[in-house]
């Protein structure tokens, strides 16, 4: 783990739209490079709106950890589970 999922979490639900995320992994060194993974539940009607939404998620945790290469798994707002942790 390079960076605590809870940061990452706080991070990422700052974004409007964001509803949730989890399963947050991130691994390698801050200031050379980080790798950051997550679902992300989002609240959007459309794919063009959750791209928005995932594009400042985004560009907030690159602002934050740059280098960092970011993969985010888009969820809808329906989406539940008892698994969702960080």
């Amino acid at each position: 783990m390079a960076i605590a999922p809870e940061v990452i979490h706080d991070i990422a639900l700052s974004v409007p739209g964001v509803v949730n995320c989890h399963d947050i992994a991130s691994r390698g060194v801050l200031g050379r490079q980080v790798f950051i993974e997550m679902h992300l539940i989002v609240d959007a009607p459309d794919v063009e709106t959750a791209h928005r939404i995932t594009e400042e998620v985004e560009r907030r945790l690159e602002e934050r950890f740059n280098p960092v290469r970011i993969l985010i798994h888009v969820e809808p707002p329906t989406y539940q589970s008892n698994q969702i942790t960080f």
